[in-house]
């Protein structure tokens, strides 16, 4: 390795980019990846024999307002995109639209796929708060909680069971209790397990 200049480790989007301009300054330099495949999130890889999978590049989850304070982004003007991520479905489904507006996308729900949805989706978001402050997915500069930490996260009972079942659990298991039509449902059942996929 010591005829590079500089050596790149992940040959995801940001990897391929930085390496681009460090070759482009001059330096000679080589991009490693574990994977088979080059552009990490932005990917779109055959998981199984005739299912090609968009890894995560349509999703947009919303950076830390630390990570953009460090970078110094935080002067930036910034575009927020009225949608985070579409499931096309399959079939001649109608896309699935997740919008950033929560009214939005409950409204969307509602036409699309009816009350039984939004019920369902608001119960699931609901049970998702007690996990979400034990994961802390988007804390900057601080170490993972242990176990005991995340469950100390817990309001009550019910926030401690949900914590529980999230990481021991699987995603699927929520899926069915709050959306059990696997039909009527299936595109957002498909998008929600999408979702929990990349987001872990």
């Amino acid at each position: 390795m010591s005829d590079y200049d500089a050596i790149v480790v992940g040959a995801g989007h940001n990897g391929l980019t930085a390496a681009a301009i460090l070759q482009r300054a001059g330096l000679c330099t080589v991009c490693l990846e574990a994977n088979s495949y080059a552009g990490g999130m932005a990917a779109t890889v055959e998981l199984i024999d005739g299912f090609r999978y968009e890894i995560a590049g349509s999703v947009q989850f919303p950076t830390a307002p630390q990570i953009t304070k460090d970078l110094g982004l935080d002067t930036l003007p910034t575009v927020d995109a009225d949608v985070q991520s579409v499931n096309l479905g399959d079939n001649g489904e109608e896309p699935m639209i997740f919008y950033r507006d929560p009214v939005k996308l409950m409204t969307h729900l509602a036409e699309k796929l009816g009350a039984d949805a939004v019920t369902g989706m608001a119960e699931m978001i609901a049970w998702s708060r007690g996990p979400a402050k034990a994961l802390g997915r988007f804390e900057v500069q601080t170490p993972p909680k242990t176990l005991d930490e995340m469950y100390a996260c817990a309001a009550d009972e019910s926030e401690r069971r949900a914590i529980h079942e999230v990481l021991f659990g699987s995603a699927m298991d929520a899926i069915d209790r709050y959306l059990p039509d696997r039909d009527k449902h299936a595109v957002l059942r498909g998008m929600l397990a999408f979702l929990a996929i990349n987001s872990t």
